[in-house]
């Protein structure tokens, strides 16, 4: 009853703020995290077994749209013209494997700016768990849902305004002058460079594994009719 290629992910539950918030999360009595700190993630017991692996994970969204939309617009007055293409896609997930590569401390490269909001006792608010070179609690394994978002977007794709000469040279029957440009601009949440991230089989449908961006187009083009 669920979709290929779905996401099962261990949920989160925020950083633990002290070290008495590590001791209060057990079972019976033993640690659930017994590795964690303070400024670690609290990772989700969901069947209440008192420890955390893969029979914790739920399911958490679907990289397939609930609902896509396309939309063509078309203008003229006078000697002008404009046309214009919307598309879109709303309700599906998408899993940022670039965030989670870029953002792994331990990993000895290059990390992403956003790492720079790490826990500490005095940036308790931040959204990044605190560093360390082994991640004893791993905070960063790929399975949680830390790296999933929301992959719904509106783009404009498409932009073309023209002017259509008057005849004023003779034998030449017409002439417009346009300028179109493509991906102007894209409405999404997502962090990524770009939602378009369904390519491959559908089992690694959703994934942003280093996706390329779309490049943004400027053309001025003229049109002679004799």
């Amino acid at each position: 009853g669920y979709p290929i290629g779905g996401f099962w992910l261990l949920p989160t539950d925020g950083l633990f703020q002290s070290d008495e918030e590590v001791q209060k999360y057990n079972k019976d009595g033993v640690l659930i995290l017994p590795n964690a700190k303070a400024g670690d993630i609290k990772f989700r017991d969901t069947n209440d077994d008192g420890k955390i692996n893969d029979d914790d994970r739920i399911y958490k969204g679907s990289p397939f749209p609930s609902f896509t939309m396309g939309l063509n617009l078309s203008a003229q007055w006078r000697g002008f013209d404009m046309m214009m293409g919307l598309q879109g896609n709303f309700g599906n997930k998408i899993y940022n494997a670039t965030k989670a590569f870029l953002e792994n401390t331990t990993s000895g490269i290059n990390y992403l700016a956003t790492t720079y909001d790490y826990w500490t006792p005095q940036n308790t608010d931040a959204t990044y768990p605190r560093l360390t070179w082994n991640d004893p609690n791993r905070n960063l394994r790929p399975e949680s849902d830390r790296n999933l978002e929301d992959g719904s977007y509106v783009r404009l794709r498409n932009v073309q305004i023209g002017y259509t000469v008057p005849k004023i040279i003779k034998g030449l029957n017409k002439c417009r002058i346009y300028i179109s440009m493509e991906n102007l601009f894209t409405i999404t949440k997502y962090s990524g460079y770009t939602p378009d991230v369904n390519t491959g089989n559908s089992m690694s449908r959703g994934m942003d594994n280093f996706t390329y961006p779309l490049y943004r187009t400027f053309m001025l083009g003229l049109n002679v009719g004799i």
